[in-house]
């Protein structure tokens, strides 16, 4: 894998990525971002404490190898790579960056979607069903929102796109149909 310090978080992680599919741990290597994210959680400044001059050098070291002890080879490595470089104070956007190839390139599918009441196991499992279909899923991950403001039926953003089928927007649009 071969990386420079100029490269973006986007390109750090698609080169993380496509070594990991070349040697066959793209699974490996998404569980072992996974962790890292978890990791980040617990100590959110996690990054900028590995590239802090007023902690010596073993024991910045130290912590890095502690913490990823338990990662693949592969995943040890890239995260070395990012610490050697002075690019670990961005691993948090790395790892946001690396799960969207993820997902991407395995069609999975993260959608927001926002009604105004919570739905039902039977409501979530058929829209998710749609959404594989509509959008050529393999996999959809609904994180659901209920929000008042929405009257009725429901507003989903997935891919960068907002689908409306709330009540509020179609009566906005008859409004406007209205009015001319």
């Amino acid at each position: 894998m071969k990386l420079n310090r100029n490269m973006n978080n986007r390109q750090l992680a698609d080169a993380f990525y496509q070594d990991s599919k070349e040697k066959g741990t793209v699974d490996v290597a998404f569980d072992n971002m996974m962790d890292v994210r978890q990791v980040l959680e617990t100590i959110p400044n996690l990054g900028t404490i590995l590239v802090d001059p007023r902690l010596e050098k073993y024991k910045r070291d130290h912590l890095l190898t502690d913490l990823i002890k338990h990662f693949d080879i592969n995943t040890q490595s890239f995260l070395h790579m990012l610490y050697d470089y002075h690019l670990i104070s961005d691993i948090r956007d790395v790892v946001n960056e690396f799960e969207k190839i993820y997902d991407y390139k395995n069609r999975t599918v993260v959608a927001k979607v926002t009604t105004a009441v919570q739905l039902t196991d039977r409501q979530e499992e058929r829209l998710i069903n749609v959404m594989k279909q509509k959008l050529d899923a393999k996999k959809v991950l609904l994180h659901t929102n209920v929000d008042e403001h929405v009257l009725g039926g429901v507003v989903i953003e997935a891919e960068s796109q907002v689908y409306d089928g709330s009540i509020r927007s179609n009566l906005e649009a008859l409004e406007k149909q209205l009015i001319r």
